[in-house]
Parts: structure tokens; sequence; C-alpha cells
């Protein structure tokens, strides 16, 4: 051991690998940057990231046409006192007010606003900037711009890192926040009927489209949005006018757009948001409620049976609590008799008994599961844009004055409800497959769709002759499932595709598309998957948690609920207190957490732990 000219010890430094610094890697390392600067101990933090740190998803090199779906006030890499559940934070603009420093010469710039992704990669390469910047001496950032190879526990419990450019790097701590799954891998387009694309990296991917191709679109989500806008104004043409009145003037070099899905039903929109709403907290679906199942079903709890009612109770809560409200009365009295009404098992009848009191009609079941709606395969191009159209009118509406978007909001309000009951296996194994393959995908498709004005521009699109949507009984497919060809309704002929692109969010669950490192983790022993068929990854080869080792963000879809995110302040914050945990375990502050935990936590939290 080293000693001072004045003989006290000089202890070893903490040494600490992140793997992967996208946005949720940056909370970590913001987070112990943060609290090791409060000490004196030497930590050399190793950050292993590609490319520069922060960005991750969000590359600087994207166009500007591609939009978040967020808007810029509900963005946040600094945490508060509120995300860190009463632990102290770090001071800093959330992505909104630094987009008013250093963006707003360029256009209009609105807390309620969405803004570009290329923009919000700018914020988070600068707060990483910031954070660096801000370090004492005896805190190191060490950025390794280089991938992870391979991580194999030494005999003295750490960690050894490999990289192809660099020897191998042993670490006492080691986080992994590797983030989202690729592209599902190169296509051989070599003989294809139809050339078979990937939606990025845009503009670049496109750039072998020719104009007037026939283009095919699976898909009707966020990546769908992005392709329609790489292959119009990405390539010159514009919109003009806004809501009903939008047209749309090609530039001459835009494809032709099929667009279709398996499904067949369209995403819904993202509502209007005035800005600083702050919506009230859940009356029936409450942590405390869910720690009281978790508690009584110790096994796992039946999502449909057990969890569902208490959705369907809160959903109802706010759409009749907002009709009455948009009357001039308070919504406290319907709240309640719902509340009771759910207490004593009779929702339905409450429900059935408001509607005709307030003469409307009662909630539609598509709020609960929208792929119980029937997509007709005869006419469908006229049902989408009327499908599209009507959500549209709710979506202007706000979320202030749309009882149904109010409704919905609820699968979003209350998403660290749902983490409660899905995390640390909550539901039985039939019921967590039955999640994640059905509920899951649904909740993305109600409450976390694209922006209104992406589908007043498919409108106006289709109004142009530039879009069509196909039924997908019309679309036909090669041997190896790629669409190939397609017939539109009012077209006897069939219109051969030059080229299809697979739309679709690339999910890391899967065995076959989990990252490489990740697989290699588990051929080692070092993870395995939580379930039979890779889902979901747990810590150790033996189901032991390593004490020393976490993986955070994506790649834990399927073990937790929810990871894909960019985190925000003003509240409770998961990707934070995560992040905050992690830190405090290295810097050996765990014990001063605890304490303050069973001081702030509520009993929902205690009975979860």
């Amino acid at each position: 051991m080293e000693l001072t000219e004045n003989h006290y010890p000089v202890l070893a430094p903490i040494t600490l690998a992140i793997v992967g610094c996208g946005s949720r890697g940056l909370t970590v390392l913001e987070r112990v940057c943060a609290l090791a600067s409060l000490g004196d101990r030497p930590v050399d933090i190793h950050v292993y990231e590609p490319q520069m740190p922060g960005p991750g998803v969000h590359s600087l090199q994207q166009p500007d046409y591609l939009m978040l779906n967020t808007v810029a006030s509900q963005i946040s890499m600094f945490p508060d006192k509120a995300a860190l559940d009463g632990s102290e934070g770090r001071e800093g603009p959330d992505f909104h007010q630094w987009c008013l420093r250093y963006k707003s010469g360029q256009r209009d710039v609105r807390a309620n606003q969405f803004l570009p992704r290329q923009w919000l990669g700018e914020y988070l390469a600068w707060t990483c900037e910031t954070v660096i910047q801000t370090l004492p001496p005896h805190v190191r950032v060490i950025h390794h711009a280089c991938a992870v190879d391979n991580i194999q526990q030494t005999a003295g419990a750490g960690f050894e890192v490999s990289t192809r450019l660099e020897h191998q790097r042993t670490v006492d701590w080691l986080v992994l926040t590797i983030g989202h799954a690729g592209a599902s891998g190169f296509v051989d387009n070599i003989g294809r009927a139809a050339r078979v694309l990937h939606p990025y990296p845009q503009p670049d991917v496109f750039s072998d489209v020719v104009a007037g191709e026939a283009i095919g679109i699976e898909g009707l989500g966020l990546c769908a949005m992005d392709v329609v806008a790489g292959l119009t104004v990405g390539r010159g043409g514009r919109f003009v006018g806004n809501g009903r009145d939008m047209r749309y003037e090609p530039s001459g070099a835009e494809p032709h757009l099929f667009m279709f899905s398996r499904s067949g039903l369209p995403y819904r929109t993202r509502p209007d948001i005035c800005e600083h709403r702050n919506g009230a907290p859940a009356t029936i679906f409450t942590l405390v409620a869910v720690a009281r199942l978790r508690a009584e079903n110790p096994d796992g709890l039946d999502f449909e049976q057990q969890v569902l009612p208490l959705i369907k109770a809160e959903m109802y809560v706010e759409y009749f609590g907002m009709i009455d409200r948009l009357r001039g009365n308070s919504p406290d009295l319907i709240k309640d008799e719902i509340a009771h009404a759910a207490g004593c098992g009779a929702v339905e009848s409450k429900v059935n008994e408001l509607a005709q009191r307030l003469g409307v009609t009662g909630l539609d079941h598509s709020v609960f599961d929208p792929l119980g709606i029937t997509v007709p395969a005869e006419r469908y191009e006229e049902w989408v844009q009327a499908w599209i159209e009507q959500d549209l009118e709710e979506s202007t509406a706000d979320l202030d004055h749309s009882p149904v978007k109010a409704a919905l909001e609820v699968w979003r309000s209350c998403r660290e409800q749902l983490r409660r009951v899905v995390d640390n296996q909550g539901l039985t194994p039939a019921s967590h497959e039955l999640f994640f393959n059905r509920y899951a995908p649904l909740v993305n498709r109600m409450v976390a769709g694209p922006q209104k004005e992406r589908h007043q521009e498919l409108l106006a699109l289709a109004r142009a002759g530039i879009l069509r949507w196909v039924h997908d009984s019309l679309v036909a497919r090669g041997p190896e499932g790629y669409p190939i060809s397609l017939r539109p309704v009012d077209n006897d002929e069939t219109v051969p595709l030059d080229a299809v692109v697979l739309a679709h969010v690339v999910d890391n669950r899967g065995t076959d598309t989990e990252p490489q490192l990740i697989s290699r983790l588990k051929a080692s022993g070092v993870i395995r998957s939580l379930h039979s068929d890779g889902d979901g990854i747990r810590v150790d080869g033996h189901g032991k948690a390593f004490p020393n080792l976490w993986i955070t963000g994506p790649i834990v879809e399927g073990a937790t609920y929810y990871n894909h995110y960019v985190p925000s302040s003003g509240g409770y914050s998961r990707a934070f207190i995560d992040a905050d945990r992690i830190a405090r375990e290295v810097l050996g502050m765990t014990s001063a957490r605890k304490a303050a935990d069973n001081a702030l936590h509520l009993k929902a939290e205690l009975a979860l732990a």
C-alpha cells in the first residue's frame, strides 16, 4: 500500500467500467461522478463507447426531419430531488431549456413541441461534456472509443474487459448499458424480386431508391413514419399548411409508397399537451394497490384477472372525470364513485350508470385491447383514413380536453405501477409471456405512437397520390417471407415491389437479436436468460446476482418493463433511481441510501422490498 508523506495510506482507486454510453449509460456516469465528487476516494471510470459518449441512437449525423415523439420539456439528463425520490441531484437545463439557449435561432422552440432527434443527440453529448468538465482531480473518466469484445470474471471477483484495440483491463465494478438492438443484419439482395432495406441509417439506406419505384413499407408505427419522411421530405418535397388543409408539394424524386402491416391497425397519435401540465395521481391503480397484490400473491399475478381490472377502472376514472370537468363540475365525486365501485367489484354496473346519467357512450373496448378491432379487408384504405381522421380529432383536442386520450394516457402515466407489477417475476410465467407478447406492444400502439403531424402528413401524401395503404391479405410474400408484390383493391393488376423496407422496431429480447456481447456472457455462464426462450436476462449463470455487475436499459426488457426511454426530472424517474443506486453501491454509500429509502418510500416500496 502506498503511503503519503504524512504516512497516511493512499487508497487504491475504485475502478468501474461502463460498457455502452447512450442516454442510459450517461445516467450512470452522471450519478457516479456526482456522488464521487462528494468524497476524496480516487475513482477511475472507464467508458467503452465506439462513438461519442452520450448520444447513443440519437446520432448527431441523422437528418433533422427525424423527430422525437416526446415533447421537449419531458426530457432531462439532470436529475432533481423529485426524480431521485428526495436525494440531492444536479442542477442543469432540461432539453427544452437547452434548446432555448442553443437552438432558438434555428426554429421556434416550445416546451410542448416535438423537436429533432439530432438536437437531443447534441444535448446528450453536451451533458456528458458538462459532467466531465466539473470533475475534481480524484475522479477520472477515461473514454475508450471501441466496442467490448468479451468480459470474463477474474479470480478476485472483478471483471476482465477485452477489446480488439486494447489490452485486457481489470475493473472492480461493471455496468452494461449497451442499449437498443441493431438492425437484424445485412440482407443479400442479389437475385431478389424485391430489394430488402432497413430503415436506418438515413438517408444513406435509401441512396439506391429511384423516383417512381414501388416501395413497400412493412409497418405502421414510428419506424414507418421515419421511412415515409426519408422518402418524401428527405428527397426535397415539402408540406404546406396545417391540419386538414395540409398539402404535399412533391419534388419529383419520390417513389410510390405502399404501407401495410400484419394487423392492419394504425397507431394512435400523441395528443397535444398543454405546457406545464401535471396529471393527477392515480386513484385506483396505485403503487399501494400493486404492493398489496404482490404481497398477497408471492407466486405471481395473473395480469388479465388481477391487474387489468384496476387499469380499466383507472381509465374510467379519467374518462368520466374529464367529461364532468368539461361541463364545469369537479371530477372528484365521480372518481370517488368509481373507486368505491372498484372496491365492491361493481365497476361495470357503475360505468353503465354513469354513461346513462351523463348521456354519453362508455369507453370503446379498443382502448383496452386495440387488436380486438375488426380491420376490414374490403375498402381498407378508406377505413384507415377514417380511423386516422377520428384519432386526429382526439389528439388535436389535447390531453386536457379529450376524455378518450385522457383515459388512454393511464397506460403511460401509470408506467411505474406496471413496472412494479412485472419486474422481478411479478407475473406468473404464462401471464408474463402474455403481457410481453400482447399487452406491451399494445401500450406502445396506444400511447407511444407518432406525433399527430405525422399522420396529417400521411393523409396529405395520400391526397397527392404518393402513398397508399394496402391490406395485408393483398400482399404476396416470397419463400423467405419478404413481401414481393401487392394488389390494391381498385387495381386488378398485381404491382411488383422494387423494394420493401422492414419498418419494425428490433427487439432485444430474443436470442436471435441480442447483442453479441450478451450471447458471449451467456455462453461463459456470467449471465443467463430469465426464461427458457431467452426472454429477459438474469445476472450470474447460477441465478445468484453478482454484487458488482449491473445490466440496465433496453437489454433487460423482459426481466423488467419499459426501458426504452430518455429520462426526465420533475417526478420519480426509474432510470435515475437505478443509476443512483448503482453509484451508491460502487462508492460504498448503500447504508446512507437505504436509510433514506426507509424514510422516504411509501408502504408500497417497503412491501415490495
